[in-house]
């Protein structure tokens, strides 16, 4: 296998493997939810943020183990064709008497009886007002519309009075915080998992069609092969090689083999003989 495929695999896996593990590293839905739970109990201290006045609060005031009027605890309202309620003339007279103040003796709970949104059903808490500001309905030529008024809150830590009654204080933004997490918690584990499952058929595919480095085909040529002198190597062979040579019947003898008639030899060597008389 191709190195640079071996590294793109490699890098794929890795990726996948951290989308996955993403999704069971820090803290789970229900635990950030919690999280905004900034009291609950009777007649306590709470722990505020500052807001500014006439803005939106953040800090939901809920009555434990309550119905609204109609036997519901949120949701759907078939009363009033929305998911607004209200609250019973007796829960009513009840939470007007909650009371949380500033270092300034300024009131910072504001309860609400009539028209109370809650849109969570069957969660054992109905909203029974707000902290620092106050999300009133008002009327003009226009008709009916709503908006936050109050006089805010410093931040703080300051008692909550509350008779005795059980209540749980919530941070809203603790919620929008908890929602923005888990989005982008399964954005991330969905994202590294698709971008490793890209990388690693990119790496797939390199791996298929890209030829190794060490793909050679002269280094791979069998060892056995000598050099040139060696007896082994082997001739080149034709069908003459088979037959008895037709031509050469004899053996040519050597040049100093041949017999040279006695008057060649004579003259080559400078004697001469008198021809006899007649």
């Amino acid at each position: 296998m191709h190195t640079a495929s071996k590294v793109v695999i490699g890098l794929g896996i890795v990726i996948i493997l951290f989308g996955i593990i993403s999704i069971f590293v820090g803290d789970s839905f229900e635990e950030n939810v919690e999280e905004g739970i900034i009291f609950e109990g009777a007649d306590g201290s709470v722990t505020i943020k500052e807001t500014k006045s006439d803005t939106e609060s953040m800090y939901y005031v809920h009555l434990v183990n309550a119905e609204y009027d109609g036997g519901g605890q949120g949701g759907y309202n078939e009363r009033h064709y929305n998911s607004t309620w209200n609250l019973t003339e007796e829960d009513c007279n009840i939470v007007k008497a909650f009371s949380i103040k500033d270092n300034d003796n300024n009131e910072m709970f504001y309860p609400k009886c009539n028209y109370v949104e809650d849109s969570t059903d069957q969660d054992n808490y109905i909203v029974i007002g707000h902290l620092c500001n106050a999300r009133n309905t008002y009327t003009d030529n226009e008709g009916a519309y709503q908006r936050w008024s109050g006089n805010g809150c410093p931040g703080g830590t300051f008692n909550f009075e509350t008779n005795g009654n059980e209540i749980m204080v919530y941070d809203v933004d603790a919620l929008i915080g908890a929602f923005f997490d888990a989005i982008l918690k399964g954005l991330g584990a969905f994202g590294g998992c698709c971008c490793g499952s890209i990388i690693l058929i990119i790496g797939i595919i390199m791996a298929a069609t890209m030829e190794d480095n060490n793909t050679n085909p002269y280094s791979q040529q069998d060892t056995s092969y000598s050099s040139p002198s060696d007896d082994s190597t082997p001739k080149a062979s034709s069908g003459w090689d088979e037959k008895e040579d037709y031509i050469r019947k004899e053996e040519i003898p050597e040049k100093s083999e041949i017999a040279i008639p006695d008057t060649e030899e004579n003259k080559r060597s400078g004697e001469y003989k008198i021809p006899p008389s007649e």
